[in-house]
């Protein structure tokens, strides 16, 4: 899959595989908070971005001050989708 062709579902898919707990407890969708409704921690996001750079090909390197400053689930959508 290439950043162009990530839908929000699979993204939030993506995200839900790394943070395991939480997503059980409803799933993870777009306007979620990553820190307040996820608990993500900067140790799970950077997980989350390799995890993403790999099933994407986003180059997390060259985007990686957007991807800390990202606050909500949605963030990280926009982020994948500009690669």
């Amino acid at each position: 899959m290439n950043t162009s062709q990530a839908s929000d579902e699979e993204i939030c898919g993506i995200i839900a595989s790394v943070i395991t707990k939480k997503a059980a407890k409803g799933g993870v969708r777009p306007g979620m908070s990553l820190r307040g409704d996820l608990g993500i921690d900067s140790l799970a996001l950077m997980s989350i971005v390799f995890v993403l750079e790999e099933k994407t090909g986003i180059d997390a390197f060259a985007r990686v001050d957007a991807f800390v400053a990202a606050e909500t689930v949605s963030d990280i959508i926009d982020i994948v989708r500009k690669g």
